[in-house]
């Protein structure tokens, strides 16, 4: 398989995973209950990395002065695009040492690129906005797999309010396990993303 074939390999999730990933992966503080105090005690901790998934939750933590390790948005906000200032926010984060980078992520599917890119972005000391072309939903699976220990992954919950997990031995677990899952029912060859 040539390098650009295998680059944006994808992979689409089954049914009964959809199901299991509807469900909160973490603590769920609902909409009219977030406040700046509440996800500070959350995150509260040392040497964590802090990772956001969706324009939503990330804009969300920057309008808290709370920036993100790594920040993963598709410019979509519940499958319509997001007409927002988060792009002009984006853009001042280059000064404070924030690098954009992208990938390719259709809906429903994990990419090997999109896995590729955030399993870079977390293994650096460096801090990274990802953008994603398609959608960047169901990459919490990887990022929850691939992030350090303490870290803290915060994702929304449509239409009910913000997802905050903080990785652990089980939370890597579980994403290691639904990924498996995936990979094992359409044998599409990524095994080297959840070897370890």
């Amino acid at each position: 398989m040539n390098s650009q074939k295998k680059k944006n390999l994808k992979v689409s999730i089954p049914p009964d995973i959809l199901k299991e990933l509807k469900k909160p992966l973490g603590k769920l503080i609902l909409d009219s209950d977030i406040t700046e105090k509440k996800i500070r005690k959350e995150i509260d901790g040392p040497n964590q990395k802090i990772i956001t998934i969706g324009d939503r939750s990330t804009e969300r933590f920057i309008s808290f002065d709370i920036f993100p390790n790594l920040a993963i948005i598709d410019g979509v906000e519940r499958r319509q695009d997001k007409s927002s200032t988060l792009p002009h926010k984006l853009n001042d984060l280059k000064a404070k040492g924030i690098t954009r980078i992208s990938c390719i992520n259709p809906a429903g599917s994990i990419t090997l690129e999109a896995v590729t890119k955030i399993k870079f972005a977390l293994s650096v000391e460096k801090n990274f906005v990802l953008q994603v072309v398609g959608e960047e939903d169901l990459l919490t699976l990887p990022v929850c797999y691939f992030a350090p220990r303490n870290s803290v992954v915060c994702y929304g919950q449509p239409l009910k309010g913000l997802v905050i997990i903080k990785v652990n031995d089980s939370i890597r677990r579980k994403a290691k396990e639904l990924m498996k899952s995936i990979n094992n029912k359409l044998l599409t060859g990524y095994d080297d993303v959840v070897a370890v």
